[in-house]
């Protein structure tokens, strides 16, 4: 996700984010989910 490692990425980048895909907000909560259990150790679901 570029909203992780970009700060200028804003509004707008964000709202073209979703305009290209529907399922964004979901895709992006389950990419941070996954990256927390992984820096928590636990790799496994």
């Amino acid at each position: 996700l570029a909203h992780l490692k970009e700060k200028e990425h804003n509004k707008a980048f964000y709202q073209l984010c979703c305009h290209m895909e529907p399922q964004y907000h979901q895709l992006e909560f389950d990419t941070r989910l996954w990256l927390t259990q992984l820096s928590l150790g636990q790799d496994k679901i």
